[in-house]
């Protein structure tokens, strides 16, 4: 088993991150040696229960933990406050106290839901978090972000709510369709690009390699090195106020506005290999970029790994036309902005990335066209 420590100020927000395969098969005996062996509220949504409840269920009987399943829709229109209230309400019948703890199995989406609820159900009950796809293996898992979406942006009602414990089961990707892999290799080129030249290399050289997942040892190197670059950067400014954090969000800003444009029906990691290319474009614009060809390998890579670039032609194929003005309004209540003015995450070289604030809206616009 591989383990990584994620480290903030407060030691008792401070966790492990275990990487193993069978973990889910062992989640109640790890439950019990943290300390967590209370009962359990199983919160996870239908299409994963089909796939991965019965490990669970076995984990937790054998442990001998009493626990009560929450099993909800799945799909991004299941984050809302409305669910989160259904959920306290059950948790409220269930009988759930402080001394319960509430486990999350699925991807982002029930992990962002889940740890919402748990940060604020009796003012915070313990978290543990099983991500059961790759992008909330790398990204969505990582860092304490917890939240739900509002008709007007994604993750505007959240908070910071580490888990107690995070299990990740490289095993559960295998019942997965090959698009999720993708989805979620949108973020570890991500993390590739702000945090690991090297690996951004290894990508880089063979695109059609990791179009599929790999097999054992490769696989989980994949996934820790990913890993590593969040956890790094979310130690360095674990609440976001040194705003190294928010090179996180590289591709999100153009990213979250076409998710809004389309109603949330696209996938995130495409809507994030889109935006990556957008901001690639705003950073050769801009003439930030040591590396003049960047723009270009990032355009065949994510072609590679089967993930969009052209952000009109792919938003069209899901019967969305957009124009680049409606793609910056829809920017508008990012919630990355500060000042009033939207921040993006531009590019520099692999390895290197910084937010700016003070970009033109022509810049943007023009960007935008280029890559449409």
């Amino acid at each position: 088993m591989r383990t990584l420590h994620l480290r903030f100020p407060e030691a008792d927000r401070s966790h492990p991150i275990l990487i193993d395969s069978g973990l889910l098969n062992r989640c109640g005996e790890l439950l019990v040696r943290a300390g967590l062996g209370g009962p359990v509220a199983l919160i996870s949504d239908a299409m994963v229960m089909a796939h991965q409840g019965e490990r669970v269920r076995q984990a937790l009987h054998q442990a001998g933990i009493p626990f009560v399943e929450l099993v909800l829709p799945p799909g991004e229109g299941t984050k809302t406050l409305s669910t989160a209230a259904d959920l306290y309400r059950q948790l409220v019948r269930a009988g759930l106290g402080r001394d319960g703890t509430l486990l999350a199995a699925g991807g982002g989406v029930i992990l962002d839901l889940a740890g919402f609820v748990a940060a604020t159900y009796m003012r915070g009950i313990p978290f543990v978090s099983a991500p059961t796809t790759l992008l909330a293996m790398v990204d969505a898992a990582i860092g304490g972000k917890v939240g739900v979406d509002l008709p007007e942006g994604k993750n505007l009602v959240g908070a910071f709510y580490p888990p107690r414990l995070l299990l990740i089961d490289p095993t559960a990707l295998d019942t997965l369709p090959t698009s999720e892999w993708r989805h979620g290799m949108a973020e570890v080129v991500k993390a590739a690009l702000i945090g690991d030249p090297e690996l951004w290399e290894q990508l880089r050289a063979a695109p059609a390699r990791w179009a599929q997942p790999p097999e054992g040892p490769e696989r989980l190197e994949l996934l820790e090195r990913a890993i590593a670059v969040k956890a790094r950067i979310v130690e360095r400014d674990p609440w976001e106020t040194q705003g190294e954090r928010e090179q996180l969000n590289l591709g999100h800003t153009f990213g979250h506005a076409f998710e809004r444009l389309s109603g949330y029906r696209v996938p995130h990691g495409e809507a994030v290999a889109a935006g990556m290319r957008a901001a690639a474009a705003l950073s050769a614009r801009l003439g930030l970029l040591e590396t003049p060809d960047l723009p270009q390998e990032l355009e065949k890579l994510l072609q590679g790994l089967g993930l969009p670039t052209r952000w009109q032609a792919w938003l069209s194929g899901y019967g969305i036309q957009a124009t680049p003005e409606e793609v910056i309004e829809a920017m508008g209540t990012d919630k990355k902005r500060r000042a009033g003015r939207l921040r993006f995450v531009l590019l520099h070289r692999p390895g290197l990335a910084r937010t700016y604030g003070d970009v033109p809206a022509e810049a943007v616009r023009q960007a935008l066209m280029e890559t449409a």
